[in-house]
């Protein structure tokens, strides 16, 4: 059997790499998944691949940090599927560093902190009330590995520290509703994902990041085997962290 038989896995703010490699896992693993984003260009082909090889998917054109189109596309899914067992909050994007604090536009600042902090503010709200009526679940979030952080402008930083707090006081608040959360740190991983599966990541350490990497991590945060795991934030840079590896410039 595979590993997410029956379970129905909403995936907010995918993108053309790790969105779209866990997706394609997710579907693979026996999924039905919802795919969120504001582009239909990004998440309708992703949607029609899983489809095309016998798998479920909904396509949601969806601003994550509006309130009321995150409670529709939640609903949406919810009524197709039947019931919700992980929401999963991806959005990214805004790190490059090209300025420094002190001339960062304060409209930069703000909009960063609303992709970012906004966005699985509202997501992981809005969706758990349907994950306690299933009896519990899993949310999983994404914020960034050390490195990334470090070379990254002040705004993106701030606001996937705040992701990395937020998940933390969530897994406390959602532990007597046997909800999980849980956090993955990435590294630097600017591939998109253009196959139409999600294969095994090269068994090396020695190279930049692969949207698999990210995927065959949440598969097992949103499966059955981190059942007994909240509150956890993982590190996915190949060792950057602890090894320093070729130094890299976001400029």
């Amino acid at each position: 059997m595979t590993r997410l038989q029956n379970k129905t896995i909403i995936l907010a703010g995918v993108g053309k790499g790790m969105g779209r490699a866990m997706a394609l896992l997710f579907a693979q693993e026996g999924a039905q998944v919802a795919l969120l984003a504001r582009k239909p260009d990004i998440i309708e082909p992703t949607a029609a691949v899983i489809k095309s090889n016998g798998g479920s998917a909904l396509a949601i054109q969806t601003d994550l940090t509006d309130k009321d189109q995150v409670g529709s596309a939640i609903e949406q899914a919810v009524s197709y599927f039947g019931k919700l067992d992980a929401y999963c909050a991806l959005a990214g994007g805004f790190y490059k560093h090209m300025k420094d604090q002190d001339v960062i536009e304060p409209e930069f600042f703000e909009m960063v902190l609303r992709n970012h902090i906004q966005s699985v503010f509202w997501g992981t709200r809005l969706a758990t009330p349907h994950l306690k009526v299933n009896g519990g679940g899993a949310i999983l979030t994404i914020a960034a590995a050390y490195k990334t952080l470090r070379e990254s402008n002040i705004a993106y930083s701030t606001a996937k520290n705040g992701v990395i707090g937020f998940s933390r006081t969530l897994a406390r608040e959602l532990h007597p509703h046997n909800i999980r959360v849980n956090c993955i740190c990435p590294g630097l991983i600017r591939q998109p994902m253009d196959a139409d599966a999600t294969d095994t990541p090269q068994q090396t350490l020695d190279r930049l990041g692969q949207p698999e990497d990210i995927a065959h991590a949440a598969l097992y945060f949103v499966s059955n085997e981190s059942a007994w795991v909240t509150g956890q934030t993982l590190d996915i840079d190949g060792g950057d962290g602890v090894y320093g590896g070729v130094d890299w410039d976001m400029r």
